[in-house]
């Protein structure tokens, strides 16, 4: 199946280069032809995948939301680890934070700069940039507002401050007006949605009031350009607006999980968003929630073609329950290998039975329709706990390079023996009939033989994850954030682990524990940091897009 996927992209690559006249007609401009192309060559399948420094290493981007900047209290910051024949190196490590930041906003108490994390070639330059949620942003008078920051990459050098951008509600053309407690920022996706080769941001503002409905929730869509994002023909969408099915709620909180992937493969990139505090059924069930998918067009996201998803209602599996909170995490992958995206929809506080917030993960498949529940999948912990929250986060990507994306499943609050949420991650592997749980463990944890560290209670190991190749070797690496790990006597001041991809997928050879107090790691490492609260893998393991005159 492998050397069989591998044949399929080098064609579609040929095809797409003798074709760029016929898809210059296809797309607005010769120039957003080229863009595509580029953009299909430096798939992260590819040799030639876009990264911060254009080497072809996957880097590593970790979050630090409560880092102090100086006396400046929980202002956040961010790390960059760049990938290297070796793996995840410390050397040309980066440290960003707003003051850092020459052109754009400084460093405040309780900005949480750092808090979520997305990247993209937003300027079609070759190189990655990073967008930083910035959910705790005073804007003006308005508290917390939000805002999300954005460096551009470079060709040699890494990110840059050159050209750096603060997006915000209220920012010049940016639809919506910023309010207290909205929280711009809080969710971020990147994906291609009008096709043009050059990546979009989505932006959830999940408190965002709608009328007189509390927190109801909005997502903005910033479109990327030659010049980078730009607040041209950007979009303001929530329920009941613009033709989007629905209608605003108190505490809905659309937005407040995204994720982006081509799910019917027309070429053009679509938007998962969460809704988890939505109320379903007569009874009012508080707090089943549930997903809405807005589907990319040539023109950008449109509501033809909405959806909704949620469990128990037109074939989803399991039933919805209040305060199950299903849309509080999403990512997306291709776990049958049939090049639809599909889409995993993490569930952490599904009861089982009596057992309290064991969680719960439900996968939905990609088609020609876009997402269907037809063949959908649910999966819970292989020993399921109360209170474990399995699927708090989730990663996908082919970790034995057979052509399938596998899923992994974060559980921070899982117990090893007496340690109290320590935390483990399952791995699911694909296949061409989905998603499976393998014979052999694949539940990893930091008391399993040949890691690094060991595991200690509250850790919370896989609170976060990402996906990359960070050694090029084809096979994808996952990161893990242990969000409170202690270092030596310094308590909660968080670090990563990267395990390895492998031909038998995840391996325990070479895996590597970082944190701020390991030499050439720049930062400190203080109590109370959270280092890898969030991290992301540039380029992110995701799928070609592609235009149905390659595909047919």
């Amino acid at each position: 199946m492998k050397s069989h996927h591998q044949k399929m992209t080098a064609n579609g690559i040929v095809v797409l280069i003798m074709l760029v006249g016929s898809l210059a007609g296809l797309l607005p401009g010769k120039v957003a032809a080229t863009n595509l192309k580029n953009r299909l060559e430096r798939d992260p399948r590819l040799p030639n995948a876009a990264d911060f420094d254009q080497d072809s290493f996957a880097d590593l981007v970790v979050g630090v939301e409560w880092e102090d900047a100086g006396s400046v209290a929980d202002a956040g910051a961010v790390n960059i680890l760049y990938g290297s024949s070796g793996g995840i190196s410390a050397t040309g490590d980066q440290f960003w934070n707003q003051d850092s930041l020459v052109a754009a906003d400084g460093s405040e108490e309780y900005d949480y700069f750092g808090q979520v994390l997305a990247a993209g070639d937003f300027d079609g330059d070759g190189a990655a940039d990073l967008a930083v949620g910035v959910p705790g942003e005073d804007i003006g008078t308005a508290v917390d507002g939000g805002a999300v920051h954005v460096l551009y990459g470079s060709n040699t050098s890494g990110l840059v401050a050159t050209g750096n951008q603060l997006w915000h509600q209220g920012s010049s053309g940016v639809d919506g007006a910023v309010e207290t407690d909205d929280r711009f920022g809080k969710a971020l996706a990147v994906g291609d949605f009008d096709g043009d080769g050059y990546d979009d941001l989505a932006v959830g503002a999940p408190y965002e009031d709608i009328d007189t409905e509390g927190s109801a929730g909005a997502v903005n869509v910033l479109y990327g350009s030659a010049n980078g994002l730009t607040a041209t023909g950007n979009q303001l969408w929530y329920e009941g607006y613009n033709g989007l099915g629905g209608e605003p709620e108190a505490n809905d909180w659309f937005g407040y999980a995204l994720a982006a992937g081509d799910f019917d493969l027309d070429g053009h990139d679509d938007l998962a968003v969460g809704l988890p505090g939505e109320n379903l059924g007569t009874g009012d069930v508080l707090n089943a929630g549930r997903v809405a998918v807005i589907y990319g067009t040539q023109n950008g996201l449109s509501a033809a073609g909405y959806q909704g998803f949620a469990q128990g209602v037109s074939g989803v599996l399991n039933s919805y329950e209040e305060n199950d909170y299903f849309g509080d995490v999403l990512t997306t992958g291709d776990f049958d290998g049939d090049r639809y995206v599909d889409l995993a929809v993490g569930v952490p506080r599904e009861d089982n039975n009596t057992l309290v917030d064991t969680g719960a993960v439900n996968v939905l498949y990609g088609s020609s329709g876009g997402l269907t529940a037809a063949d959908n999948e649910i999966w819970f912990d292989g020993g399921i706990e109360e209170g474990d929250e399995f699927g708090r986060a989730l990663a996908a990507g082919d970790f034995n390079g057979d052509g399938f994306d596998e899923l992994a499943v974060g559980i921070p609050y899982e117990d090893l023996a007496s340690l109290v949420n320590t935390g483990a991650v399952d791995i699911l592997y694909g296949s061409s009939s989905g998603l499976d749980r393998r014979v052999s463990n694949d539940l990893w944890h930091q008391d399993r033989s040949g890691m690094e560290d060991g595991a200690e209670e509250g850790d919370l190991f896989g609170i976060a994850l990402a996906a990359g190749d960070f050694d090029k070797d084809k096979y994808v690496d996952l990161a893990v954030g242990i969000r409170n790990e202690d270092v030596s006597t310094i308590v909660d001041t968080g670090a990563v682990h990267v395990l390895y991809g492998s031909s038998s997928g995840i391996a325990v050879t070479g895996n590597r524990f970082w944190h701020q107090d390991i030499p050439n790691v720049e930062g400190l490492a203080e109590t109370n940091d959270h280092f890898g609260c969030a991290l992301a893998a540039i380029p992110p393991e995701r799928h070609k897009v592609y235009l149905p005159l390659i595909m047919r």
